[in-house]
């Protein structure tokens, strides 16, 4: 099967980008043929994928596109356009300049199958103009953020994904909105969950001594991934300085709540090391030399880093992201290697009560501090736990296996 998977923003940047790079490693390992058309700017690596992938950019900050590439959430951890800044004209080129790229795709490549990322504009878009191809598509979670914070092509949009073939949710909760939001039949909605990359992320088989913590952070650097609350977190720790490590890891495009984090985080009484953006083998590198990765995020879809960190060995704090519990599953629930924190209540999509705070950091830090407990007491970063079913290998599978019982 031929398989052309569309994106509207950079591949290799975000968790949605990484996620979609999940599956074409996935698809090929199975043996299908793939291609790619995603939106980058017009000084990127314009070569991004293996000689086996053809990829189809469109390329941003160009005479055609004369603005940055779009992003799906408003802080991109690179410049990005806010959708909700979007006008008339620039909704026309966009649509026009991916046009140019699926119709030479179409024609050079001859898909059988086209996976689009998102439920927005440019998925909308494709299965307007495509009739004779399936179209399905992965929700990721931010794209009902956007459709729910203002109301660029609102109802274009709703009735252009309602005429998917199939869509994909990360989790049963998001199915449900999915669901409701686009008033679509059950049927065409299917719960997907997510992968890794079991080649990249794995965990050692030299046991990780435990007489010193490494905590390790990694994403977006911003106020909705809960980055000031976990620093004001750790300053209710009691442990000495010597013995906690924290690393956070990512970059972001809003200045002024980067230096927030900063000098936050350089007023805490534990070193807070921030190493930027790196890459895949580095950070797996650096799950491998951590006891505990923490997820403090006000809004997620299904958190990749989550199941990365735990194959590589980490125990893992997290928020209790809707659905993500049941994903994760009974056996890895119960294996003291996962904790959830529960959420803030929020005024908007992703930004809590300021008055929910104080609270919310409290239940942190017991959080943190229960989980070095039970590493330093019962050796639980060590543990081993079954991962097998989270691999991009077995989403794909899965995946295949749905849309080869469609009759199209």
């Amino acid at each position: 099967m031929n398989i052309l998977h569309i994106i509207t923003q950079k591949p290799n940047s975000t968790g949605s980008g990484i996620y979609m790079c999940g599956m074409i490693n996935g698809f090929e390992k199975i043996g299908h043929k793939q291609a790619v058309i995603a939106g980058i700017d017009k000084d990127d690596e314009q070569v991004l994928f293996n000689k086996n992938i053809k990829f189809y950019p469109v390329n941003f900050n160009t005479k055609e596109l004369p603005f940055n590439v779009v992003g799906m959430s408003d802080v991109m951890p690179y410049k990005s356009t806010l959708y909700k800044e979007m006008d008339k004209s620039m909704v026309d080129s966009l649509k026009s300049a991916f046009k140019i790229k699926i119709d030479k795709a179409i024609k050079e490549f001859k898909p059988d199958l086209i996976i689009c990322h998102h439920l927005y504009l440019l998925t909308s878009y494709v299965k307007e103009v495509i009739s004779d191809i399936p179209v399905v598509s992965v929700c990721h979670g931010t794209c009902l953020r956007q459709l729910k914070s203002h109301n660029l092509e609102k109802n274009y949009i709703l009735q252009n994904i309602k005429n998917l073939d199939a869509i994909f949710a990360l989790h049963d909760e998001q199915r449900k909105e999915i669901i409701e939001i686009f008033n679509i039949s059950p049927s065409k909605v299917f719960t997907l969950g997510s992968g890794y990359d079991e080649n990249k992320f794995f965990k050692n088989k030299k046991e990780l001594p435990n007489d010193f913590i490494n905590i390790t952070y990694a994403g977006k650097i911003a106020k909705a991934k809960g980055l000031k609350s976990l620093i004001k977190s750790l300053s209710n720790l009691t442990h000495s300085k010597d013995f906690l490590n924290i690393n956070i890891v990512g970059d972001g495009n809003n200045k002024d709540e980067y230096e927030e984090i900063i000098n936050l985080a350089n007023e805490n009484y534990y070193n807070i090391n921030f190493l930027g953006k790196i890459k895949q083998t580095e950070l797996s590198r650096l799950f491998r030399e951590s006891h505990i990765f923490v997820l403090p995020s006000f809004f997620e879809g299904l958190p990749l880093v989550v199941i990365e960190s735990l194959a590589c060995g980490c125990n893992v704090i997290t928020t209790d992201i809707p659905g993500i519990k049941k994903w994760i599953g009974k056996e890895i629930n119960n294996s003291n290697k996962i904790s959830y924190v529960d959420l803030p209540n929020m005024k908007d999509v992703g930004v809590p009560y300021e008055n929910e705070l104080p609270n919310f950091e409290n239940n942190l830090t017991y959080a943190i501090n229960n989980m070095i407990l039970n590493i330093v007491e019962h050796n639980t970063r060590n543990k081993t736990i079954n991962m097998e079913d989270k691999t991009w290998n077995g989403l794909c599978n899965r995946l295949e296996e749905t849309i080869l019982s469609f009759n199209y």
